[in-house]
C-alpha cells in the first residue's frame, strides 16, 4: 500500500513538470505543449495522435498538413484543410478486420464458474455493451489498434443509497458493480509497473480562478494494490493544493491495471514501451493520405482550366478630358482599368483577357484564335495517383492485409509462395490475438474479484484461438475441387468440407449447429455421385444413407419440429435421431439419380 505522503510526492512531480505548459481560455484548460512526465510519455501521446490519423474519419491532421508543400500557395492549403477526405482510414479497418479474426466465436471458448451471480453479472450487466464479451469485442481491438500504451482497468457504478434513521447510507444488501475503465495513454502521467499508475482524468473539480469560481481544476486517480484514490484540486488555480480521498479499499493484493500492449521495446530507464503493430504503417499511409489530397486540388485545377480571350485597349476619359494611355493617366494609374491598359482583363467568368499586338489593325488580333483555354497536362496527376496507390499498398503490405483475391486480379503466385504468406499473417496476428484474450482475461479476473469481495476468486477462464483460417469461401471451394480432382483421400475431402461449413455459417448459430450434425451424420457427404453409385453397387452404401444424404435438411427441420429443443441435445443424441428418421423415410428399394439416369439410357 502506497502512503498519502507517497501520492502526494509523486503528483508534485506530475504538476512541475505540467503547470507552465496549460492556461484557461474561454472557462477551460489549453494545453500548449506535451508535459514530460516519464521517458516514453511524449512518444506515446505521439503514436496514439498519428495512428488516430487514419483511423478516425474526420479528424484532420493539423500537423500532417501544417508545413505547405512548395509551391502550393495559401488559397491551395484552405481548400485541402476545406475539403480533406481520410483515404487511408479503409485501411486501418482492414487491419481490424484481420487481428480481430480470433474473436470469432468459433476460435475460442469460455468456461463459465459454478458463482451464478458472477455468471450473471459478467453476461448481462456491463454498461451499454450489456456483456464483458460484448465490450471486448466492440471497443479493446479498436483501442489496442489505436493505443498500445493506453490502460485498462476498473470503476465502479454508484452503489445503492438506502436511508438507515434518517441517514442515507450505502446500501450493503447489494453488491459491488465493477464496470471496465480505459484510460487513454495521454491520461496515464504516472506509472511504475505492477505497483502504481496514476490517470488524470477528463473530470474538473470547481477552484477559485480570478476571485471566481470555476469547474477548471485537475483531477486525478491514483491505483495500487490496496486502494483506489481520487485527487481532486482546490482553492486557488495557480496553488496547486488537492484533496485526497480513497473511494474504493479494494484489498485485492494485485495492481488492477492492465496495459493494452503491443510491440514491447524497453526504455532506457528499464520500463516497457509498447507500438502498436499498425504504427508501423502509419509513415506510408501519411504519404499516400498526403498524395491523395494534394491529388484533389490538382484535379479540381484540372477540371477548370483557364480560358484566355483577346480585350479591348481602354478608352477611359476622366472628366478633365485626359485618357487612359497604356493604363495610365498621367502618372497615376487609370482609374477605370486600374492599371491594366485593357477595359476588361477579366470576364466575370475568370476568363483572362489578353492585350492585342501593338501596331495592329482593327479586327487583327495577331492570335490565330480569339479564344483559347490553358489546361495543364495529366502526366502529373497520373504519377501522383499511382504514388499514393503504392505507399497504401506497401502498408497493406506490412499488415498483411488484402482486398481482393489474387486469382482475381491475375496474380499467379505459387503454393508455396501462398503457404509463406499464410504463415506470416499468422505469425502476426497470433501474438496480437493473444494479447487482445489477456485484456479479456484480466477484465473477468477483476471484475470477478470486486464483485464477490474475495481476493482468491477465480473467474470464467479463457481458451485463446490457436489457429486463424483467413481463406475466404472462394478459396476452400477452390480447395475441395483441386482434392477432389487430385483424387485426394475421403478424410481429407472431408475435413475441407467441414471447414467450408464452419467459416460460412459461424454467424449463424441455428445453421451452424445443424451444419455441423449434417457433417458428423452424412458420410457420403464429400462423394460425387459417381462414387456413390459405385459404392451403391459393391453394397457398401445402405439405402438410408443415400435418403439422408438427399434430404438431411429436410429430415432435420421434421426433427426441429417434433422437438424444438432438438439442437440442444448432445451431438450424438442428435446423430441417431437423424439416422432413425432417414430410416423411416427409406423404402424397400431405392436407386440414385444416377442409377435412374443410367436405366434410362439403356432403354431399362
Amino acid at each position: 500500500m502506497i502512503s498519502q505522503e507517497e501520492i502526494s510526492a509523486i503528483l508534485a512531480g506530475v504538476i512541475n513538470a505540467s503547470s507552465k505548459l496549460y492556461t484557461i481560455k474561454d472557462g477551460r484548460i489549453v494545453w500548449t505543449g506535451i508535459p514530460e512526465y516519464y521517458e516514453g510519455y511524449k512518444e506515446a501521446v505521439k503514436q496514439k495522435n498519428r495512428i488516430q490519423t487514419h483511423s478516425e474519419v474526420d479528424k484532420y491532421p493539423e500537423d500532417l498538413f501544417s508545413k505547405r508543400a512548395p509551391n502550393q500557395n495559401e488559397e491551395e492549403n484552405k481548400y485541402v484543410k476545406e475539403n480533406y477526405k481520410n483515404t487511408t482510414h479503409p485501411v486501418y479497418m482492414d487491419y481490424l478486420a484481420v487481428t480481430s479474426r480470433g474473436l470469432q466465436d468459433n476460435n475460442w471458448r469460455i468456461k463459465y464458474t459454478e458463482d451464478d451471480d458472477y455468471n450473471e453479472y459478467i453476461t448481462e450487466d456491463i454498461d451499454v455493451f450489456k456483456s464483458v464479451e460484448s465490450y471486448v469485442k466492440n471497443i479493446v481491438p479498436s483501442l489496442r489498434g489505436t493505443d498500445a500504451n493506453g490502460v485498462m482497468t476498473f470503476e465502479l457504478k454508484e452503489p445503492a443509497l438506502v436511508e438507515v434513521d434518517g441517514e442515507v447510507v450505502v446500501s450493503d444488501t447489494e453488491k459491488l458493480k465493477p464496470q471496465p475503465k480505459y484510460y487513454s495513454a495521454s491520461q496515464v502521467v504516472a506509472w511504475d509497473w505492477n505497483a502504481y499508475g496514476m490517470f488524470e482524468s477528463h473530470e474538473k473539480s470547481v477552484v477559485e480562478y480570478y476571485n471566481k469560481p470555476m469547474k477548471v481544476g485537475r483531477v486525478f486517480y491514483f491505483y495500487d494494490d490496496t486502494n483506489i484514490w481520487r485527487i481532486s484540486q482546490s482553492g486557488k488555480f495557480t496553488d496547486h493544493q488537492f484533496n485526497y480521498d480513497i473511494i474504493y479499499a479494494h484489498e485485492l493484493g494485485m495492481f488492477p491495471c492492465h496495459k493494452l500492449k503491443g510491440v514491447p521495446s524497453i526504455n532506457e530507464d528499464g520500463n516497457i514501451y509498447y507500438t502498436s503493430r499498425f504504427y508501423y504503417a502509419v509513415d506510408l499511409l501519411d504519404w499516400s493520405l498526403l498524395y491523395s489530397n494534394y491529388l484533389n486540388v490538382s484535379i479540381a485545377n484540372v477540371c477548370f482550366p483557364f480560358r484566355w480571350m483577346v480585350g479591348d485597349e481602354c478608352d477611359f476619359t476622366n472628366s478633365e478630358g485626359e485618357k487612359c494611355f497604356g493604363g495610365k493617366i498621367g502618372t497615376a494609374d487609370c482609374q477605370s482599368c486600374n492599371g491594366s491598359g485593357m477595359k476588361v482583363r477579366t470576364s466575370p467568368m475568370k476568363t483572362y483577357l489578353l492585350r492585342p499586338k501593338e501596331g495592329s489593325s482593327e479586327g487583327d488580333t495577331s492570335f490565330p484564335e480569339p479564344i483559347g483555354f490553358v489546361s495543364p497536362k495529366t502526366d502529373t496527376l497520373e504519377f501522383t495517383s499511382d504514388k499514393a496507390d503504392s505507399y497504401k499498398e506497401q502498408a497493406r503490405d506490412i499488415l498483411h492485409v488484402k482486398t481482393t483475391n489474387d486469382k482475381a486480379t491475375g496474380k499467379d503466385d505459387t503454393a508455396t509462395g501462398d503457404l509463406i504468406d499464410l504463415k506470416a499473417m499468422f505469425a502476426f496476428v497470433q501474438p496480437d490475438s493473444d494479447q487482445t484474450f489477456d485484456v479479456f482475461q484480466f477484465i473477468l479476473d477483476v471484475i470477478g474479484k470486486v464483485r464477490t469481495g474475495d481476493s482468491e476468486f477465480e473467474g470464467a477462464k479463457l481458451v485463446y484461438p490457436k489457429t486463424f483460417d483467413f481463406r475466404t469461401d472462394a478459396d476452400i471451394l477452390e480447395d475441395i475441387k483441386v482434392a477432389r480432382e487430385a483424387g485426394a483421400p475421403t478424410h481429407i475431402i472431408n475435413s475441407l468440407m467441414f471447414q467450408y461449413i464452419n467459416h460460412r455459417f459461424y454467424a449463424e448459430k441455428e445453421t451452424a449447429m445443424v451444419s455441423a450434425l449434417i457433417t458428423q451424420a452424412d458420410r457420403l457427404l464429400t462423394l460425387t455421385n459417381d462414387d456413390i453409385v459405385k459404392r451403391k453397387s459393391q453394397n457398401a452404401v445402405e439405402n438410408w444413407e443415400i435418403v439422408l444424404h438427399d434430404s438431411a435438411f429436410q429430415l432435420v427441420n421434421e426433427l426441429i419440429s417434433e422437438n424444438p429443443d432438438f439442437l440442444n441435445l448432445e451431438l450424438q443424441a442428435q446423430v441417431d435421431a437423424l439416422e432413425a428418421k432417414a430410416k423411416e423415410k427409406t423404402p424397400s428399394t431405392i436407386n440414385t439419380n444416377a442409377e435412374r439416369a443410367n436405366r434410362l439410357l439403356n432403354g431399362v
